[in-house]
């Protein structure tokens, strides 16, 4: 073979071999992918859609245009209904939520609006409904009943109104009656009768629309120092702070009943006691500050009722009000533990109202306590309530008056 011939070869396996390896670089790196193709589920063959579901109902009566969204309901404050989600903190109603307590189904929560003069209630999903079309402005305190949704609203002038939010019944009480409280079953009230003269001035006991009133116990001047509250059991009816004097940093309850029983005082360890009974009556958390927990309010328990009253006593080592807590059955509480209070926080508690919280949950049977977080940046919890088979703590902030729900498990 000739070296032209040679050549000639050469060239031509070169130029074959380097068009080869540009087209495999080519397929490989640059050659586009085709889209794949569709895959139809047996079930959208025949060119149907998917179905979307049972939708939610529509509001009764209104008709939308075409795009239109339903409008949230007219409530001050209120947010679009939120469903249970795994969200911990969701708030209910942005709007200033006063009087908060837990409504007579034990599903919700009741409060009163200063923005429109209404009461409402709101589930645990966040569906607000009015109790009543009335209206009652400027209510300052409200004390709700348990079994019904009735209450006696307080104003500022002093005036008292008993309400039924179911039939519309409405009484007035007398003005010089103060501090309200129902009785388990609701058939009763306890308050304080405050005449001008000392000697006419009684602790009594009388219907929720102020019939058939009964004076229980004189009260004379020591009226400021005792304070009308129905335990569950029915036995205890009220305390007052003018037991017998133990020293600068222990002091005795004094337990009042209906029918002048001789109880047994509470022996406290410190000073601005702050009681929460149980579900039964049978057991007490109590809040006191002394010198030993630097004038800070802090959590006791002991036996509650005329049999075991101070059996049990312990101090639990939580430094909050016991009235930012809340039974969840006899033997366990959730409260809203401020997360800092610097020293003499119980001297002047005003200070601290806006305390940023942490919510604990407390075993009293097992003696556990377990932190579950802060409800959210910058809240504080007042009027806690528990809701949804002890699922949801409702609260209101005490800085903006708007109504929160945390969930518990």
């Amino acid at each position: 073979m000739s070296d032209r011939l040679k050549r000639i070869l050469f060239i031509a396996f070169f130029i074959v071999f380097s068009i080869g390896i540009g087209g495999a670089i080519y397929m490989y790196f640059f050659r586009p992918v085709p889209a794949p193709t569709p895959v139809v589920p047996p079930e959208e063959l025949g060119g149907a859609l998917p179905g979307a579901g049972e939708g939610a109902p529509g509001i009764p009566g209104e008709v939308l245009p075409p795009g239109a969204l339903p409008s949230a309901e007219a409530v001050p404050g209120a947010v679009a209904p939120t469903p249970v989600s795994e969200l911990q903190t969701v708030i209910l109603n942005e709007g200033i939520s006063n009087n908060v307590s837990l409504s007579s189904d034990g599903r919700s929560a009741r409060y009163y609006s200063p923005e429109d003069s209404k009461f409402y209630k709101v589930n645990a999903d966040g569906l607000i409904t009015a109790l009543s079309d009335q209206t009652f402005p400027s209510v300052e305190s409200v004390s709700w009943g348990h079994t019904r949704d009735q209450a006696i609203l307080s104003f500022p002038d002093g005036s008292n109104i008993y309400y039924d939010f179911a039939s519309g019944k409405q009484k007035t009480l007398p003005q010089h009656w103060n501090d309200f409280d129902f009785s388990p079953d609701d058939k009763n009230i306890v308050a304080k009768s405050d005449a001008v003269a000392p000697e006419s001035r009684f602790l009594i006991v009388a219907d929720p629309d102020g019939s058939n009133p009964r004076a229980i116990e004189p009260l004379g001047n020591n009226s400021n120092k005792t304070f009308p509250v129905w335990t569950d059991n029915k036995q205890i009816i009220a305390y007052a702070t003018v037991g017998e004097a133990k020293g600068f940093d222990r002091q005795e309850i004094i337990m009042i009943g209906q029918n002048h029983e001789n109880f047994k005082g509470l022996l406290v360890e410190g000073r601005g006691f702050t009681p929460l009974w149980s579900p039964t009556g049978r057991q007490i958390v109590y809040s006191v500050w002394n010198a030993e927990s630097g004038f800070r309010p802090e959590l006791w328990t002991s036996g509650g009722s005329a049999e075991n009253m101070n059996q049990n006593r312990i101090k639990l080592g939580i430094q909050t009000w016991a009235d930012k807590c809340v039974w969840a059955n006899e033997t366990t509480l959730y409260c809203g533990v401020p997360s800092s209070l610097p020293s003499g926080a119980g001297l002047e508690r005003s200070l601290f109202t806006n305390t940023v919280d942490n919510v604990m949950k407390i075993d009293l049977a097992t003696g556990e306590q377990i932190q579950l977080g802060s409800p959210g940046t910058g809240l504080s919890v007042t009027n806690p309530v528990i809701v949804d088979e002890g699922r949801y703590l409702m609260f209101r902030d005490a800085a903006t008056g708007g109504l929160y729900r945390f969930r518990l498990f």
